[in-house]
């Protein structure tokens, strides 16, 4: 009978510290939720430099843990919230940035390239679609604005009668090689 009531002890401490470590546990997680929901709700900008960030994440101790154990990817989530991709000063005050000669001159190649490879013909918004990242991104023009920055360029193809288009306005393909007639018309 006593070791039945020293059994019945050891259970009831085993739960008694089952149970704390338990409530520390639930304790310590919904400690770290409210420093990512509060970390979430910052509204950071371009005023605050990521040192003075940290320096006052890691005055305090429960965010600044949540943010040590963060991946980069996942920072950068947490810290841009539901905003959409970041964009320049340049760009959010309104103001166009103009193609230099040398971007200009890059795009004239590319677009040939494509035209060539696309013998049916494509739109200003198909061309911009063969693009890649790498290219994008050696001419310094955004996928988004890649489109519009086209126009230059294949404008100053036909005049050079280097390609050609078929069609008006939004319909308007254009075709690798110069046309038989003179200035834009249908394809020969």
């Amino acid at each position: 009978m006593q070791k039945s009531k020293s059994q019945d002890r050891a259970q009831s401490l085993e739960i008694g510290t089952l149970y704390e470590q338990e409530l520390q546990s639930l304790h310590e997680k919904l400690r770290r939720q409210a420093a990512r929901s509060l970390f979430s709700k910052l509204q950071l900008s371009n005023k605050i430099t990521v040192e003075q960030l940290f320096l006052e994440l890691k005055q305090h101790k429960e965010m600044w843990t949540e943010v040590a154990s963060m991946g980069v990817v996942d920072f950068a989530y947490a810290v841009m919230g539901d905003r959409k991709v970041h964009v320049s000063d340049e760009k959010s005050n309104g103001k166009r940035t103009r193609l230099s000669d040398e971007q200009k001159e890059s795009l004239k190649g590319i677009i040939l390239h494509i035209l060539d490879a696309h013998q049916e013909g494509l739109n200003r918004n198909q061309i911009a679609t063969f693009f890649t990242a790498e290219q994008t991104q050696t001419l310094h023009i955004s996928k988004a604005e890649l489109s519009n920055k086209l126009r230059q360029p294949l404008s100053e193809l036909l005049s050079q009668r280097r390609i050609h288009s078929q069609g008006t306005k939004r319909l308007l393909k254009y075709f690798a090689g110069g046309s038989s007639q003179t200035g834009r018309g249908k394809k020969s």
